[in-house]
């Protein structure tokens, strides 16, 4: 049957013209004229849809489409008028061949959705995703003549899916790993979304409490009004904080009371709120023993009303060195670990930044950066924290302080601008000291700044290094003074000063007499931290109105000062380390991958072990390794103690530690005998490959 309407449809757009201009005389499908009127018909319908359609013709599959299916074959367009299935799509006909052949020999309908179809464009096979259908056009003796295809492009839509995902995926790892007990819930109903292990331990739950709302899964807090509380947040968007608040549990089958400190906090969407999130500590016990300290100290009250005012005044100094060892010993034990998690971080952001591809997104690497930055700034913190409780890892070496000092003089001046006068007053015959170069760089830098803002309206600035001798004594943390030859090192302002209250409490962390927001309070506490490691002392003396002193007593070196150590060699080549045989000792799992990947991406052949016992195993099974990359603070066999084992099978072991903090290895050249380095948590990647191939090198 021939078609008398004409040779084809007067409309359908750029292809419509394509199609009525296209030589189909030359053409399998011979001219129009004589097309079937279920092609005619068909044809029509596709060149007039908005949608991408396209016509897949007779046993051979000719290829007819409208204007919006052009952009499925890209630059395989508009060649691809009038060619056969099989050859237009040679690439993918192992995916869409048979979906082709189901609908022809069966007559039925083919639909796909985020089908994977590996496209050759512009040279390359690339990673595309597809929804489309496949249906059969009916003749008109009930044969199937041909296949009406529609379609769109969705790899966009996947990859943001898979990237989504995997953002929600370490975002969960993280939240699990996170401190205290937290939870987020969802809803009006406040049901529960996330709850890490915390949170589970502090309710007694070992059930599946996700998709429950509080009610059901915590049903005894209703009574004493934690829905109602939950209610109120959820309804005024405005944030709750409890302290020490008592709330009976059921755990274990038993009702418990127990002390809460907790936050609820809005999840906001835009204007609206859509969740809270919880985040609680079990601080019942620090409860009951500040009850019983309060009954002691009210008994000891009743008990020493005739002693002495300086028996009073020495009591409250022991109280003070008890809280800043106690606080030392918090914020050291949240810094280590916030530096195994920080390690994992950083090493996967440089990790990330390596393996992806070229030419890339730009946004990317802004997004790389910005991330990099933050956690820099978070290991940057955890550094204070480490400095406050004496745990940081010192690099000690005998110094010439008084040119250290002169050799910072632009940045001093620079850091203090117009707004005061600088004047140093250095001793050149000043002795050496035994420190951390770094670290004494920044305690003076920081005093400097310190003093600079305590000049808002101007004055001077002194800096003074001299010799002293000191006799002994109470320095002002009430510690004894060691008698003996020391470096004063003194950083003076004749700004607002401060008051007797103020002073005393100056060294404790976190507290800042700044506004919020502008002050961590931890700048003269890491000082504080940073000196006491080195041997010496800190003190403030200070008058409201008139100015402030602030003195590190640093003891004196035997010897000359150190020259400053020659740079480090470069990152050597994968090449050289090959053979070499490392084996690894983390009991992290997320930092024992990234150390792992990082050597072996050297050429490394490296055998990895989760805690000590399981490392003395394979060493003590005849297997000979070139380097011991350990943590030092592993449960059970520590880190000094694996590398102590290791060396009585293999004596000539080359050992590298890392370490969040070690109390024993604090000052490195105590701990570390010959073939011994520490590489300090965080660490750069890069860092630890030189490290590595400075050790396999030597």
């Amino acid at each position: 049957m021939t078609n008398d309407a004409g040779p084809t449809p007067a409309s359908g757009g750029e292809m419509g013209e394509r199609i009525r201009r296209f030589d189909w005389e030359n053409h399998p499908l011979g001219s129009p004229r004589h097309w079937p009127p279920t092609l005619h018909t068909a044809l029509g319908i596709c060149l007039n849809s908005s949608l991408p359609t396209a016509i897949y013709w007779g046993p051979e599959l000719w290829l007819l489409y409208n204007d919006a299916w052009s952009a499925v074959p890209r630059d395989r367009h508009p060649a691809a008028l009038g060619q056969r299935a099989a050859e237009l799509w040679t690439d993918i006909w192992d995916v869409v061949g048979p979906q082709f052949e189901e609908v022809i020999e069966r007559g039925g309908s083919v639909a796909s959705y985020d089908q994977l179809l590996k496209i050759e464009r512009d040279g390359r096979a690339e990673e595309t995703y597809w929804n489309y259908s496949l249906s059969p056009i009916i003749g008109p003796d009930g044969s199937v003549v041909g296949v009406f295809n529609q379609g769109h492009e969705t790899t966009d839509n996947v990859l943001a899916a898979r990237s989504r995902e995997a953002e929600t995926d370490r975002l969960r790892e993280l939240f699990a790993q996170a401190p205290g007990a937290v939870a987020i819930l969802r809803g009006p109903n406040h049901v529960f979304e996330l709850a890490n292990d915390a949170y589970r331990r502090l309710i007694g739950r070992d059930d599946d409490i996700i998709g429950q709302p509080v009610a059901e899964a915590l049903p005894e807090v209703i009574e004493q009004g934690f829905i109602a509380l939950l209610n109120r947040v959820y309804e005024t968007g405005e944030a709750f904080r409890g302290t020490a608040v008592p709330v009976d549990l059921v755990r274990e089958g038993q009702r418990e009371e127990r002390k809460l400190d907790f936050i609820y906090q809005p999840i906001r969407e835009g204007a609206d709120v859509r969740g809270i999130f919880v985040e609680a500590w079990d601080v019942t016990e620090t409860e009951r023993l500040f009850t019983e300290l309060k009954e002691l100290n009210t008994t000891l009250e009743l008990r020493v009303q005739g002693e002495v005012e300086e028996r009073l005044r020495t009591e409250g100094q022991l109280r003070q060195a008890q809280k800043m060892e106690a606080v030392g010993q918090l914020t050291g034990g949240i810094a280590h670990d916030f530096n195994n998690m920080l390690t994992t971080i950083l090493g996967g952001l440089e990790v990330a930044r390596r393996h992806l591809s070229d030419p890339r997104d730009p946004k990317v690497d802004r997004y790389l950066d910005a991330a990099h930055s933050s956690a820099q700034r978070a290991a940057a913190l955890t550094q204070r924290l480490l400095a406050f409780s004496r745990r940081q890892s010192l690099e000690i070496e005998r110094l010439d302080a008084a040119a250290l000092v002169r050799g910072l003089a632009d940045l001093f001046g620079s850091t203090v601008g117009d707004q005061a006068t600088l004047v140093l007053n250095v001793d050149a015959q000043a002795w050496p000291v035994a420190t951390d170069v770094s670290q004494l760089e920044n305690a003076v830098l920081n005093l400097v700044i310190n003093a600079r803002d305590a000049m808002a309206e101007g004055g001077q600035l002194t800096i003074t290094v001299k010799n002293v001798r000191l006799e002994g004594g109470r320095a002002q943390d009430d510690e004894e003074i060691e008698p003996g030859d020391y470096v004063a090192i003194s950083v003076s302002d004749t700004g607002s000063g401060m008051s007797e209250e103020v002073r005393g409490r100056a060294f404790e962390p976190f507290f800042t007499t700044k506004p919020i927001g502008q002050g961590t309070g931890l700048g003269l506490s890491m000082i504080y931290g940073f000196v006491r490691q080195s041997n010496g002392y800190a003190s403030i003396a200070s008058i409201e109105g008139e100015g402030t002193t602030v003195t590190l007593h640093l003891p004196r070196a035997e010897g000359a000062a150190e020259a400053a150590a020659s740079p480090a060699p470069s990152v050597p080549g994968p090449g050289p380390l090959r053979r070499a045989r490392v084996l690894v000792v983390e009991d992290e799992p997320l930092v024992r991958m990234l150390i792992v990947d990082t050597l072996e991406d050297l050429g490394l052949e490296v055998t990895e072990a989760g805690d000590g016992r399981r490392a003395v195993e394979i060493l003590e099974a005849d297997r000979r390794f070139d380097l011991l990359v350990t943590d030092v603070g592993l449960p059970g066999l520590n880190g000094r103690q694996v590398a102590e084992a290791a060396r009585k099978v293999q004596t000539d072991l080359k050992v590298l530690f890392a370490t969040g903090y070690a109390e024993k290895a604090a000052v490195r050249g105590d701990f570390l005998e010959e073939g011994m380095e520490m590489i300090g948590k965080p660490f750069d990647v890069e860092d630890l490959a030189r490290r590595v191939g400075q050790m396999l090198d030597s």
